[in-house]
């Protein structure tokens, strides 16, 4: 599968920072356009924005502002040429055959560069926005996001209509074209640091997208993934991320920067 460099977060206000510099990331689309253009140009191999639907309190404002991954993803693929990007979808929030029916169409317009991060959603006060109810456990929320996930797939692989009675979706007659662009399905990414995520990420996804506190730690996981992929055998990359942290000094007008591992911001790993 060989080393891809993405960058994550974008579409949300700070991106990852939470931080009251004034020249933090603002994520405008303008912003956004100018970053997807000079990762496109200079070699990035993806995009991968944050699914957010309600920020985290005025102390900092962060992710105050967030893009809707979907649109935002193609918005961007329309105005690249190269680059992939990825869209974020919350199982609990986006309909299966709505979803299937907006990235296949996204896989059209971009002739096949669109990818899917799935996640299965751990912030209550978004479910709440939804009129939902957060499951206690992370073994019910990830049964939501396979089934989905099930559903979307023979959307995408069947030529039929079909039924489906499951646990969370009775549906009828259920149709789905254009299929994706290339064939059956997308690039997927799930995005989860739970045993529970990296489960799913280990059946269903083509990447891993966890996190790690280390390279002995991050070892082990990677090595703990690809054996659970191989048991059902399939082969999983695995992503994690690395924070880089930027600004301009003021004597020399130079750029300082550092990059130090680190964990998202946006909750415990446990709770993804």
């Amino acid at each position: 599968m060989g080393f891809q460099l993405g960058l994550f977060s974008p579409n949300t206000e700070s991106g990852l920072a939470i931080t009251t510099a004034p020249e933090r990331w603002h994520a405008t689309w303008d912003d956004n356009l100018r970053l997807a253009r000079i990762a496109d140009e200079v070699g990035i191999d993806f995009l991968l924005p944050v699914a957010r639907w309600t920020d985290w309190g005025p102390d900092t404002d962060f992710h105050r502002s967030a893009l809707d991954p979907l649109v935002w993803a193609s918005g961007l693929l329309a105005q690249t040429t190269r680059l992939r990007v990825f869209t974020t979808v919350h199982t609990a929030f986006h309909h299966p055959v709505v979803a299937a029916k907006q990235l296949a169409t996204a896989d059209h317009l971009s002739k096949g560069r669109v990818g899917l991060n799935i996640v299965a959603g751990w912030h209550a006060p978004e479910y709440e926005m939804f009129g939902l109810s957060l499951p206690g456990d992370h073994d019910t929320r990830y049964a939501l996001a396979q089934e989905w996930w099930d559903v979307v797939r023979r959307i995408w692989s069947s030529d039929e209509p079909f039924d489906h009675e499951g646990r969370f979706f009775q549906l009828k007659n259920v149709v789905g074209r254009p299929k994706p662009y290339n064939g059956q399905s997308l690039p997927v990414i799930n995005a989860g640091s739970s045993k529970q995520g990296r489960s799913f990420a280990a059946r269903n996804a083509d990447r891993a997208f966890t996190v790690v506190g280390g390279p002995q730690d991050g070892a082990d996981i990677v090595k703990a993934i690809r054996a659970e992929a191989a048991s059902h055998g399939r082969e999983v990359g695995v992503f994690t991320l690395g924070h880089v942290v930027c600004r301009r000094r003021k004597r020399r007008r130079r750029t300082s920067c550092t990059t130090t591992p680190t964990s998202a911001p946006t909750g415990p790993p446990s709770t993804r």
